[in-house]
């Protein structure tokens, strides 16, 4: 059993790691506890990315019959360890339409952020992303499934848009429980769901559908990232098993492999900070949008994809007024029609 340092990660054992330490009752009291600052602070980070999401098909494979070019999907899962402190991050890279794994990794990372409903993505997706990054070029998934989910968020921003938008990637939210979203609601699901035969779905808003597999309970599928509902239901389907999209499953299955496999003594993968990368990430992330060079909904390069386009209107909450100066603001005007110079 490792002795952990106060950053986090095990001194003696930089990337693995041999067992998690069971933290004092007041340590586990603390994590449970957040701020309104910290709140808002997240509130915040969500209305901007969600401002950032693009609603439609933004893919380099077809949407028609068969997902012609579409040759990698990935799916990602976290399992945590029973100390509530420590968890397994899973991306899995699979062949389509052979579902077959090509590539994975699981790696286990402190929990920095405690479990808050609605903030869900604070607390896996920085883990997600670093795995994400490993992903090698020539294995680089062409759609992510994430267990959780997308612009079906009181924010709009769940964490299969949060992580999309993150690594860049057309994301796909697949949750089994109901958020509270407007008008929809637990209520609401139950009353559709009676309707449904396996195989079908039915719309729950613009931007959510529920799904009923061959077998379990049905499952909210909404887009993450460059990639639209009605796609995203026509894949969830043609990639979903017995209870759940086979990419998901994969990643969930290994994830927890991993954690038994430290109960038997194995060393497993230790990831060091993935929330300050993230944080760092982010932060690029915003400063491209601001500069006018991140993709958005209403400048779509309609070049890269060979999909039907189907343009519908914004459904992401309003962001807070911007109270930049007008000078700001023409400056930031002159710096995209400068990037655009000498461009068709």
């Amino acid at each position: 059993m490792f002795q952990e340092d106060m950053a986090g990660s095990p001194p003696s054992c930089p990337s693995a790691f041999a067992a998690p330490r069971l933290y004092p009752s007041v340590l586990a009291a603390r994590l449970k506890m957040t701020s309104k600052e910290q709140r808002k602070q997240w509130e915040a980070e969500q209305k901007t990315l969600a401002a950032l999401r693009v609603q439609e098909d933004l893919l380099d494979w077809s949407c028609e019959d068969g997902f012609p070019d579409l040759h990698r999907v990935a799916g990602v899962d976290v399992s945590f360890f029973a100390d509530g402190t420590y968890a397994i991050a899973t991306v899995v890279v699979l062949s389509f339409p052979q579902l077959k794994v090509l590539w994975e990794r699981s790696a286990a990372f402190r929990l920095s952020v405690p479990y808050v409903p609605g903030f869900l993505a604070f607390r896996e997706v920085p883990a997600l992303a670093q795995l994400m990054d490993s992903v090698p070029c020539a294995l680089k998934p062409q759609v992510v499934l994430v267990d959780g989910n997308g612009a079906f968020h009181p924010r709009g921003c769940g964490a299969a848009t949060h992580l999309g938008i993150t690594v860049d990637l057309p994301t796909i939210g697949v949750a089994k429980d109901v958020l509270k979203v407007g008008e929809v609601n637990s209520s609401l699901a139950r009353r559709v769901s009676l309707t449904l035969a396996p195989g079908q779905w039915a719309s729950l808003c613009e931007v959510a559908a529920l799904f009923r597999p061959r077998m379990g309970k049905p499952l909210v599928v909404s887009p993450g990232h460059r990639i639209s509902l009605e796609t995203a239901l026509q894949l969830t389907r043609a990639i979903c098993g017995t209870s759940a999209p086979e990419p998901v499953r994969q990643a969930d299955l290994r994830s927890r492999r991993a954690v038994k496999a430290w109960h038997a003594g194995q060393e497993v993968e230790y990831l060091s900070n993935p929330r300050l990368r993230h944080l760092e990430r982010v932060q690029a992330v915003q400063e491209l949008a601001e500069q006018g060079e991140l993709r958005t909904s209403e400048r779509v390069d309609v070049t890269r994809s060979k999909c039907k386009w189907q343009v519908k209107a914004p459904v992401v909450p309003q962001v807070e007024e911007d109270t930049r100066t007008w000078g700001s603001i023409l400056f930031g005007w002159m710096c995209v029609c400068m990037s655009r110079d000498g461009q068709p």
